[in-house]
């Protein structure tokens, strides 16, 4: 009998803190996952409001000209940022398009490029890691 109660605990016991240990650890990467976001989106979201500040100037020229460097910085990163947050990417993607759209149009409206201006630089915090 007392051989029985000990080959039970010596096969119980370690099948429980193994299963234990890899619940926790599942739990952690998943919330290790679900933060890690984009990482550092300061470059760009300084970016976003130095063309924020000339946009509330009407300095659509401006604006337009700072704007391009968002988009060429962006699409130099994409290739390092997607893989990372594809959702998060996907987001921010769609909302500098929009911002793009929407001060390169024939008659720029500065409601909607406020608008499209925050809406990106709202999808960029978003997607910013805070260390």
């Amino acid at each position: 009998m007392k051989q029985i109660l000990l080959a039970t605990a010596l096969i119980a016991l370690p099948v429980a803190a193994f299963t234990g240990a890899n619940i926790f650890l599942a739990k952690a990467s998943v919330g290790a996952t679900a933060a890690a976001g984009l990482g550092d989106m300061t470059q760009f979201a300084s970016i976003i409001a130095d063309v924020q500040a000339a946009a509330a100037k009407g300095d659509t020229a401006a604006a337009k000209a700072r704007v391009k460097d968002f988009e060429i910085a962006w699409d130099d990163n994409a290739k390092g940022l997607r893989p990372i947050d594809p959702a998060a990417w996907d987001l921010i993607d769609s909302a500098a398009d929009a911002a793009l759209r929407a001060l390169r149009t024939a008659t720029p409206d500065a409601a909607t490029i406020s608008q499209t201006l925050a809406a990106l630089q709202t999808s960029l915090s978003a997607a910013s890691v805070q260390k």
